[in-house]
Order: structure tokens, then sequence, then C-alpha cells
């Protein structure tokens, strides 16, 4: 009976679970309005679901770690080890927490960075929409000369074909960019958390990040190690494997004994492999820890120390690492920043470039292939610019990933 009334007391508490789950979401349903970036990264912490296992993690070691806490006296009394295994729970509580916190910066980063790319993809679109005004208004005007039949203008039949040419090939370059918009937006759902039917949208006036003048290498690098939390887990689980050599020396007999590897799943962390193709990205290497180390006690204390001085490596490889991403992320910002400062001194030369050449055109006294070149060339640095804007936002983005919020785009 009495497993009965608890099961039956299970069950209303995971029905009444389901319901709050369901009338949280009907709130954040239907947004009214657009959503800018602080609102889409809100939005993702409560629906991403990463964030939503990183934290049942982080609540399963601190039950696990209060469990060891709640052990009855026998218990206690008879486990040696009970105040080490303790010190190894609260430390993975410390783990569990920093994957949390790395999961959190992830999800902002995605968030963020889809939503440059939306803005991106639409920065492009307002650029193509330009370009088809202006062919037009120059096709209309070469018509318009060429219906006077000045015999001094230099228009032909020939300037209507070429504006026709151009004005269609730039119509396929804004179907492709209307389907990249909706790519963007699919992309921006999934990193907020939300389902593809969810009416998401963000402002038309949203903007990319001004150039950034400077950023400190040394700086970024100290930071990164500082705030990671793969550096936080690495540390603690070396700390961890350090008590496993205590632990085994507590056990003086007996030819096996359990350590912390059996309470909990060590392997729980992704790590991630290398690369070594086109590019050069190597990759992680993890702890090691059997769930029971057999063998005399001086013998298993010496495979627990040797699988401690893996951990020390691990350390080391880790913080290697991070210093190599965060040197390639600043690289990415140097290399947008750099081509950013080019392209702007070029554009208004272009601009003016573009200008004469459509007044050559009214004149009569140009022609519609002279000013098609001109206007592409101020078409294609725009475009350029913008990506370039793009690709500069995306390694802000990615520095303020990686180094876990110690560099902001958007200082508070």
């Amino acid at each position: 009976m009495r497993r009965v009334f608890r099961s039956w007391l299970a069950a209303l508490a995971v029905l009444g679970a389901s319901t709050a789950a369901l009338s949280a979401q009907e709130k954040i349903a239907a947004p009214v309005g657009p959503l800018d970036l602080d609102a889409c990264l809100a939005l993702a912490q409560v629906r991403q679901p990463a964030l939503a296992a990183a934290r049942a993690s982080l609540m399963s070691a601190q039950d696990g770690s209060a469990a060891l806490s709640n052990l009855p006296l026998y218990a206690r009394l008879a486990a040696r080890d009970l105040r080490i295994r303790q010190s190894q729970a609260c430390l993975g509580v410390t783990i569990a927490s920093a994957a949390l916190t790395q999961a959190e910066w992830e999800t902002r980063y995605a968030v963020t960075r889809n939503y440059f790319s939306v803005t991106y993809v639409r920065m492009q679109l307002n650029l193509l929409n330009s370009v088809l005004t202006d062919l037009r208004k120059a096709r209309k005007k070469t018509e318009d000369l060429l219906k006077i039949g000045d015999p001094n203008f230099k228009v032909t039949q020939l300037d209507i074909d070429q504006f026709d040419i151009n004005i269609e090939l730039v119509e396929v370059r804004r179907v492709e960019a209307v389907v990249g918009e909706k790519r963007a937006f699919a992309a921006l759902r999934e990193a907020i958390g939300v389902g593809p039917d969810f009416p998401l949208d963000i402002p038309t006036s949203s903007k990319l990040p001004a150039p950034v003048a400077s950023l400190d290498r040394d700086e970024l690098i100290k930071l990164a190690i500082v705030n990671r939390g793969e550096i936080t887990q690495a540390n603690s689980a070396k700390t961890v494997t350090e008590l496993e050599v205590e632990a085994q020396a507590k056990k003086w007999f007996g030819v096996r004994n359990g350590t912390f590897a059996q309470g909990s799943d060590i392997h729980a962390q992704p790590i991630p492999q290398g690369v070594m193709n086109g590019e050069y990205r190597p990759g992680a290497i993890g702890i090691e820890m059997p769930t029971m180390l057999f063998g005399k006690r001086p013998d298993r204390i010496s495979r627990a120390d040797d699988l401690s001085q893996r951990a020390g490596a691990v350390v080391d490889k880790t913080y290697n690492l991070v210093s190599l991403e965060t040197d390639n992320g600043y690289l990415k910002y140097v290399e947008a920043r750099d081509r950013l400062t080019k392209l702007a001194g070029v554009l208004p030369k272009a601009d003016k470039l573009k200008d004469r050449a459509y007044k050559r055109l009214e004149s009569g006294t140009g022609t519609g292939g002279e000013y098609i070149l001109a206007a592409t060339t101020v078409d294609t640095i725009q475009g350029q610019y913008n990506e370039q804007l793009y690709l500069h936002a995306l390694a802000l983005a990615g520095l303020e990933r990686i180094t876990a919020g110690g560099y902001r785009i958007y200082p508070k």
C-alpha cells in the first residue's frame, strides 16, 4: 500500500510539473513584437534544452553530495574513506557548476551568432533592394534618352539589354538572400530552444557591432584562462584523482576497492576530437579512472597515482587549448578589422565614381555599360564591407564565448 501511495504521489508530482511547464511555455509562446538580442538571450535561458540538461546534471551532483552527508551512522563508521568521498563529491558539484557556466556561454554565443546572422542577411537584402532600385532608375533614364533619339546620345538598345540582364541576376541573388534569412531564423530558433512554428522576429533596426579599434591579445588569454569552465573542470578533476590516491591508502585489506568513478560518470563531458585536414585543431584529452582498482594496497595506490599524473597532463593540455583558441579568435578579429579599415577607405571613392557615371548617363554623354560597371563596383565593395562587418561581429561573439564573458561585446 505504501508503494502504491508513493507511486500515486509521484504521478501527481509529474502531472503538476508538466502542467507548470506547459503554463510557463504558454506565457512565452507568443512574444509581442520583435525581440532584441537581450530578449532572445533571456528566452534562451528558459527554453534551451542544453541548459536544462546542464542544470539537471548540477542538481544530480548536489544530490549525490548530500547523499553522502545523509548516510546512517553505521555506514559512516564502516566507511574509512567517507571524508575523502565527501570531498570528491563536493568537487563533483564544482565540476557540474562549471559545466553549467560553460553551457550558458555556449548558448549565449549560439544565440548571438545567429542573431547577427539574421541582421547580416537583412543588410544584404537591403543592399540588393537598393541595387535593384538604382538599376531600374538608370534603365528608365536610358529608355527615355533612346525615345528622344538625339544622335549625340551614346546610349543604345545594347545598354537596355545590359540593364535587363543585370536586373535579372540581382533578382536571383535576392532569392538566395530571402532563403538565407529563413535559414538564419531557423538556426536562431534552435539556439534559443523554440520550435519551428515559434513566431520569432527581430527589429528591422538591429545593427551589427561597430568596428572595435583594438583589443589586447595577452589580456584576452588571461581572461580566458581565469574564466573558462573547462579550466575549472580540469583542475577540479585533477584534485579528485589526487584524493583517490588517499582513498586507496585508507583500504588496508582486500584485493579490490571501488573508486569515485563508481558514483559518477567521468566521461559525461564530451571530448572534442582533433582535426588534421585543411585546418589544425588539436583535440582535448580526458581523465581516466576505472570503477574498481584491483591488487594489494601498494599496487592500488600506485595505479591511482599514475592516473592522477594523467589528470595533471589533462590540465596542461586544457590550458594550451584554451590559449590556442583565444589566439585564433583574436586573429580572426584582427583580420576582419583590418579588412574593414581598407574597405571603408575605398567605398567613398567608389561612390563618387558611381555618381559621376550616372551624371554622364543622365546627360547622354555616357553609356549604360559605364554606369553598370561603376555601380557593380560600388555594390561589390559594399557587399564585401557588410560581410567583413559580419565576420568582425562573429569574431567578437567568439571572443566573448572564449573568455566566458571576460570580454563583452556590449559592456553592461
